[in-house]
């Protein structure tokens, strides 16, 4: 955390939900939702050696036998942590079933720091519901986000004015595809990043005209070049 404390962001955030299994197997992630102690020691210590605030986000439990998500958030506030995210699945669940919202409200009610709600934020409709029925400072777009970072805006919109802008046209859509693609590019490189496009692809396109071609087509573009002339013969 010292290392990357000069870095532009404005917290450094402990992610102790994660369910993947080469994270969890290795004792990390929400395999320390197990392990208070431990998480403990780690956020502490963490706290201790930068200026920054310090988060961590964790889920409602590892599993059904374990469902600690309040016991957690009150070790992480003593901790010094600056607030929580809460997701309202446990790491056995992973992302099926519906998240446990209730469990947000019961740690909010807990601690004094401010709490994060994650989980099924796919519409503005859905955080503004979110933060009404638990209480919760905020919420956390995860999957909702995919292929729809338009969801910000709506969301931000709808809370202060309880309306829903426009959904984006097929150009802003295409534009965005475009965009994604560069910055991608430019981070990890084009042949990486116009592999990675393709999934990408399926969430921006999902439901649209022409969705299914775009996305067997998709696997055969390599160049940012490929992939607008690709949208171009398909998204005008």
């Amino acid at each position: 955390a010292a290392q990357i404390e000069d870095g532009p962001f404005a917290a450094i955030d402990v992610n102790m939900g994660c369910p993947v299994p080469k994270i969890v197997n290795n004792g990390e992630g929400s395999a320390l939702m197990k392990d208070i102690k431990l998480a403990e020691k780690i956020l502490t210590s963490m706290v201790k050696a930068v200026k920054k605030p310090v988060t961590v986000k964790f889920r409602k439990g590892f599993n059904d036998q374990c469902l600690n998500a309040v016991e957690f958030a009150k070790m992480a506030e003593s901790s010094g942590a600056a607030w929580v995210a809460v997701h309202g699945r446990t790491r056995e669940q992973y992302y099926s079933g519906t998240a446990d919202w209730e469990v947000i409200r019961q740690v909010k009610e807990a601690v004094k720091i401010p709490v994060i709600g994650n989980g099924d934020i796919f519409h503005a409709q859905d955080a503004a519901r979110m933060m009404q029925e638990t209480g919760c400072d905020g919420v956390m777009v995860a999957r909702g986000a995919k292929g729809n970072p338009w969801i910000f805006r709506e969301i931000r919109q709808y809370l202060e004015t309880g309306e829903i802008p426009p959904r984006p046209s097929t150009e802003e859509i295409r534009e965005m595809i475009l965009r994604h693609g560069r910055m991608l590019s430019e981070y990890k490189g084009e042949n990486v990043a116009m592999r990675e496009m393709r999934s990408h692809m399926a969430w921006y396109t999902k439901g649209m005209k022409h969705s299914a071609s775009l996305r067997c087509e998709i696997n055969q573009v390599e160049t940012l070049e490929g992939l607008a002339a690709l949208l171009d013969g398909c998204m005008v």
